[in-house]
């Protein structure tokens, strides 16, 4: 909302550009009226103003001095200037004092809207470069001028929220070091981008809190987003300068109290966040060895159920799950050494996994599969480059037939969470996008070579037993049916 003074000493043309912010100009506020330029200058001292409205042809301070004055003291602030016909000769003056627009009486209702909404985007444009430079140089606790953030924001406290959507990636650092803007800016926050995508920092103006939680609650669920998040917020309104603060513990309580599956709305309390550690019973890791070396994997497999069943049941913060899973492919490299040449990639993998998982019982069903499924992994000793060009080459031999992810996984014996890495580590694409392409390429080589050949043929060739599925995407994918394809069209 945009702070307006509206400065004349002929009280029927003061009100009536009163009326028309009122009832048109939605995102201006009229602050302050004047019936003088001096009036109009002491408002000014007092007040924060964003936009000037004054006539010109005013007793003693006029409406160019006013705005010199204005421009002065407050040096961010729009001004628009009135004047009659017979006041022409000021308009040099009114340029030379840097006023924004200069609007001839008789003023009208189309004319005012008019330069208030050319006024509302250069304020906003404005308003977002200076939020993109200061906002995040705040979050991180980096120098930031004082006055700027007075320009940005005149209130003096705010309320803050820190959201995760899905689970927490382990990988992740502990702190801030970066932060940016996302834009275009919501209706309700400020939002910065976190450590990663998933995470955003929230900063709106001290409101009704219902109607702060109330835009908490919109955003969190917004079309796109993760299907469950952790949320914490600041119950009381806080000035900006507590922002690194709150991000800092914030932090700490998404290390010490996610949990996987669930959704949390917390509340910032200060202090210090405490993570308590956990660890499996010495017992159940003798047990687990002995399973392994015995190559007992239902009961292995029975052991991580279990474990998720009490993990599901007692909200184990996802840490403290991390931190027992650990110990656990630890314990399985102790009794299988072969599996030490890949840990680091086993526990990056683990990473995905986690961050993907959407239940305790989905996460200890991939950790199964990752450790005592995916051997051949470890048996063959292929580089990660090895293993994505035998993905690429079976794809290229095996597009017709009907193709998944799952079934080139079984074939290579890697999970899909690993499969998914491997295309984004060395291609520009997905694994559906790559499938995609080759059925395409082949499609059109097929009708170019044989134009007279049927469509369900041609989609049969490709690996496609609809037709009319075929026919969309191919259609998506090169702009043109395969008939117009066909055709030169």
């Amino acid at each position: 909302m945009y702070r307006v003074l509206i400065v004349d000493d002929e009280m029927p043309a003061l009100r009536f550009v009163q009326s028309i912010i009122e009832q048109f100009a939605q995102n201006f506020q009229v602050v302050g009226t004047a019936a003088s330029g001096e009036q109009g200058f002491q408002f000014l001292e007092q007040h924060p103003v964003d936009l000037l409205i004054t006539d010109i042809g005013m007793r003693g301070m006029n409406g160019i001095e006013l705005a010199q004055s204005a421009r002065a003291l407050q040096p961010n602030i729009r001004i628009v200037i009135i004047s009659g016909y017979g006041e022409f000769e000021y308009a040099q003056g009114a340029i030379q004092a840097g006023v924004d627009e200069y609007l001839l009486k008789p003023v009208s209702i189309s004319k005012m809207t008019a330069i208030l909404q050319a006024l509302e985007k250069k304020m906003d444009d404005s308003s977002n470069d200076l939020a993109a430079t200061l906002l995040p140089a705040i979050a991180c606790g980096q120098p930031y001028s004082k006055n700027k953030a007075l320009q940005l924001y005149r209130q003096k406290t705010f309320y803050f929220a820190l959201i995760r959507w899905g689970n927490l990636d382990m990988r992740l650092p502990c702190a801030l070091n970066a932060a940016s803007m996302v834009f275009p800016r919501d209706e309700h926050f400020d939002v910065l981008r976190g450590r990663d995508d998933d995470e955003r920092i929230l900063i709106a103006p001290s409101m009704p809190m219902e109607e702060f939680l109330s835009g908490l609650s919109v955003y969190m669920t917004k079309p796109g987003s993760l299907p469950t998040w952790t949320a914490i917020y600041t119950p009381q309104a806080r000035e900006i300068e507590a922002l690194p603060s709150f991000i800092e513990w914030a932090i700490q309580m998404l290390q010490s109290r996610t949990v996987i599956g669930k959704h949390q709305i917390l509340r910032y309390a200060g202090g210090s966040a405490v993570q308590e550690s956990a660890r499996l019973p010495a017992a159940d890791l003798k047990q687990l060895a002995y399973f392994i070396s015995m190559g007992k994997y239902r009961m292995i497999k029975d052991y991580f159920v279990s474990l998720a069943v009490v993990w599901e049941r007692e909200q184990t913060p996802q840490l403290q799950a991390w931190q027992m899973i650990r110990q656990i492919i630890y314990q399985a490299v102790a009794v299988y050494p072969p599996l030490s040449n890949q840990l680091e990639e086993t526990l990056t993998e683990f990473g995905e996994i986690i961050r993907c998982a959407g239940s305790y019982g989905d996460l200890m069903s991939s950790v199964y599969t990752l450790l005592f499924e995916n051997g051949s992994i470890r048996d063959r000793k292929l580089s990660t480059q090895e293993l994505y060009d035998y993905a690429v080459k079976y794809i290229e031999e095996n597009y017709a037939q009907p193709l998944g992810m799952q079934s080139v996984c079984d074939e290579i014996g890697i999970s899909q969470t690993y499969l998914s890495r491997l295309f984004r580590k060395y291609s520009d694409t997905t694994f559906n996008a790559f499938l995609t392409r080759c059925r395409m390429e082949a499609a059109m080589k097929l009708l170019r070579e044989k134009p007279d050949l049927l469509l369900r043929d041609v989609a049969a060739c490709v690996g496609y037993d609809d037709s009319s599925y075929f026919t969309k995407v191919f259609h998506q994918y090169t702009g043109k049916t395969p008939s117009q394809f066909t055709s030169g069209a």
